[in-house]
């Protein structure tokens, strides 16, 4: 399967809806809500640990922050451990990948692939598009 097969295998990718800057933006609001949330319901977990990585690393890729472990974790308040578990999830499925450019590395550790960055984009475009 090729890389344009993939594109069209995302539900609702139509690329053209909102500029990135719109999803980086809802993406980072999202991001926060999900942590604020917590705040809400103390005595429950809510969310889903590997998906608040992947976002975190989407949107740290985009505004030039952090994406190594101890930066995530400090983010996301989770312990390292975790974030690492999350992450190598993350990387069997090649939802993202480790960054081996020596200039770049110590600081992006792990970068969201092509495929994962197109199916964000749609999905947001679907939440953008479907909100009140």
């Amino acid at each position: 399967m090729n890389e344009e097969e993939d594109t069209e295998s995302v539900p609702g990718n139509d690329n053209s809806s909102y500029s990135d800057v719109t999803h980086l933006n809802f993406t980072a609001h999202i991001a926060e809500q999900n942590k604020l949330r917590s705040e809400y319901f103390k005595d429950l977990t809510l969310g889903d640990p590997i998906w608040d990585v992947l976002l975190d690393i989407y949107v740290s890729e985009k505004t030039d922050r952090s994406t190594t472990i101890d930066a995530i974790s400090d983010r996301q308040e989770r312990s390292k451990s975790l974030c690492q578990r999350c992450v190598d999830y993350l990387l069997e499925r090649d939802a993202v990948f480790e960054n081996f450019n020596r200039y770049t590395a110590p600081k992006f550790r792990y970068l969201a692939s092509e495929k994962t960055k197109q199916q964000i984009a749609a999905w947001l475009n679907n939440c953008l598009a479907s909100a009140p």
